[in-house]
């Protein structure tokens, strides 16, 4: 006879914190090295570029250096994310971060043996972008994979805190010291340790093997491409990815290592302190959504959108370092919103089989847009002035961001 339904066992509560699951401090820590890692080469590959090229063309010489950082990652994205779906991401993560410090040694020789050409930095930086295309996938696509579905917003959210805070927070502070008091030598040596930290971090964190789909990458690529297009809410996440980097961090990258000098009359430290700033909203921001989540995620998306505008066209004439200090902490505050819930809500609604793929077009909608908001950062400023560009990279962000709000229904109706 049948036990009662009564009588059977009740299950687990596992709650919403996330490090109740066995593996995901030690990915949380890998986040953390490998973020701090990248953040100091933020600021440190521009300020090299900007030190050895003539003053009439530092932001065009910048620029280009950052396009050919992200170029090739978003080339191969597509192409990591099917690769994550068919293997252990461990194994992607512990192999890409290895080969990152590897290439970034060489911007250590280059420093100690003073290498006058600047063909070299272009080298090292496509090699570290298209090694950044395999990470993020993969790094993305095994967190359902080691928490429970109620721990995913908090997973996502302290990920963000590990990662993109320490990518624009602590990396970028600790680098824009380190250059002042020791040298850019000194900063890309302690970027080199923090990525081989966190490939060693990452090789620990094991997930089941995936069953192979017995068709090409190209077969699996399609299947994802097919898949997305049947969803329209995961269509306008993705659609809203390339604004983040051709209206917001293409033009503040660029223009923040010449407006230090010129404007604010400061010195280096303050790259990263600006940088340090705007990380700091990101992590309070961060913070603050794991205790009081917004119920409305797709409307708070659309909203950060346009805020992120609005602040970017006050920053852009503001000679006040209080002030910008205080501007760039808000504008952290809604890049949170965004960065967490635009990731939650996709692994959210996405089949488990099919996340390696989702979120390589994210990663593609995301990375292919740098080296756009690059490139007409560099253009513009050029032709108009840093301070121009930024506040037409405002303009168009906010009519972006009041656009969703108005029309993106499938994104803003999102819980």
């Amino acid at each position: 006879m049948d036990r009662p339904a009564t009588d059977s066992p009740a299950p687990i509560a596992v709650g919403r914190n996330p490090f109740r699951a066995p593996q995901f401090f030690r990915w949380w820590l890998g986040c953390m090295a490998a973020g701090t890692g990248i953040g100091i080469q933020t600021v440190a590959v521009p300020l090299f570029v900007r030190d050895r090229v003539d003053d009439d063309v530092r932001a065009a010489a910048i620029a280009g250096v950052l396009v050919a950082q992200t170029l090739p990652g978003a080339l191969l994205v597509l192409f990591a994310g099917a690769l994550a779906d068919r293997t252990q991401p461990r194994q992607i993560l512990w192999r890409a971060y290895t080969l990152s410090a590897l290439a970034s040694c060489g911007y250590v020789a280059l420093i100690l043996f003073d290498v006058p050409p600047l063909w070299p930095v272009f080298v090292l930086a496509a090699i570290v972008g298209g090694v950044g295309g395999f990470t993020n996938p993969a790094r993305q696509a095994i967190l359902p994979q080691i928490v429970q579905r109620s721990q995913i917003q908090n997973a996502v959210i302290l990920g963000t805190m590990g990662f993109m805070a320490t990518v624009q927070f602590l990396g970028p502070t600790i680098a824009g010291f380190v250059v002042e008091l020791a040298g850019l030598a000194q900063a890309f040596a302690v970027e080199v340790l923090l990525l081989a930290t966190g490939a060693v971090l990452f090789a620990g964190v094991y997930t089941p093997t995936p069953s192979a789909s017995g068709r090409s990458i190209l077969h699996d690529l399609a299947d994802g491409l097919r898949y997305v297009r049947g969803e329209p809410a995961l269509i306008g996440l993705l659609l809203l990815g390339p604004v983040v980097g051709v209206f917001f961090i293409g033009p503040f990258s660029v223009t923040l290592p010449i407006l230090i000098p010129d404007v604010f009359h400061e010195t280096d430290r303050w790259v990263g302190i600006f940088w340090g700033c705007f990380g700091a909203g990101v992590f309070i921001g961060s913070v603050t959504l794991t205790f009081w989540p917004i119920p409305r995620r797709g409307f708070a998306v659309c909203w950060s959108t346009f805020q992120g505008g609005v602040v970017l066209m006050l920053y852009a004439f503001s000679t006040s370092l209080p002030l910008t200090c205080g501007l760039l902490v808000l504008w952290g505050l809604g890049a949170s919103l965004f960065m967490n819930y635009v990731a939650t809500l996709l692994q959210e609604h996405t089949e488990t089989s099919m996340l390696g793929r989702v979120m390589s077009m994210y990663s593609l909608s995301f990375f292919a847009s740098q080296p756009l908001g690059y490139a007409q950062a560099g253009f513009v400023s050029e032709a108009i002035g840093p301070q121009w560009m930024l506040f037409s990279s405002g303009v168009a962000a906010a009519a972006i961001g009041l656009g969703c709000l108005l029309f993106l229904g499938p994104v803003r109706r999102l819980a």
